[in-house]
């Protein structure tokens, strides 16, 4: 295994001891947890907004449910045959990194492993979730199209599509700063720049 060799502050013409330089692991991932936090609350006001908006006449409602049940049926065959896919990659990346792991470290193969797991299922949910209010705004953007016009139509579909654009940022954010974290702990040994590559 070649040597890596270490990345100074100098590399990038920053001052030693000022952040993003010599940052521990948590110091360099807060910010994205801090972010993605804050977008996952912002999903939920949108979210909370959006139900507020009226679902429309019965009609509206039992094509609706129609649709949100066939969208269903479509992720839930969907994520069968992906299962099988992410269950293959991830014994292929625990095998590969544990038979030859970069850092030296046999558990290589579990972290990296670990960590495309929790991608798909984060990207899985994310979908779910985003087809979800998908069906259920078409049906509120509808009724308010027909009851109040164009620019009350108009924003509930964008608050629609909103919500599926912050859960993806803020699932993305949040699960990729927790697991760049998640995999650094346990290299005791390396300096905390040598952790940061690692991960």
């Amino acid at each position: 295994m070649s040597e890596i060799l270490p990345i100074t502050c100098a590399d990038f013409d920053i001052d030693a001891g000022t952040f993003p330089c010599d940052a521990s692991s948590i110091e360099a991932v807060s910010l994205g947890l801090a972010a993605g936090g804050v977008s996952l609350l912002f999903t939920f006001w949108l979210f909370h907004k959006l139900q507020q908006a009226p679902r429309g006449n019965d009609l509206m409602n039992k094509i609706s449910d129609q649709i949100k049940s066939g969208a269903r049926a479509f992720l839930s065959t969907e994520y069968k045959y992906l299962a099988a896919f992410v269950v293959v990659v991830f014994a292929v990346l625990i095998i590969l990194y544990t038979v030859d792991p970069p850092s030296g470290d046999k558990t290589d193969g579990i972290r990296y492993g670990g960590c495309f797991l929790a991608g798909a299922l984060l990207s899985a949910s994310a979908g779910w979730f985003g087809m979800v209010v998908a069906t259920d705004a078409n049906v509120r953007t509808t009724q308010a199209a027909d009851k109040e016009g164009l620019n009350t139509a108009l924003r509930v579909a964008f608050t629609g599509g909103a919500v599926m654009g912050f859960t993806v940022v803020g699932l993305g954010l949040f699960g990729v700063s927790l697991m760049f974290y998640l995999v650094t702990l346990g290299y005791d040994d390396f300096h905390d720049t040598k952790k940061l590559i690692y991960a």
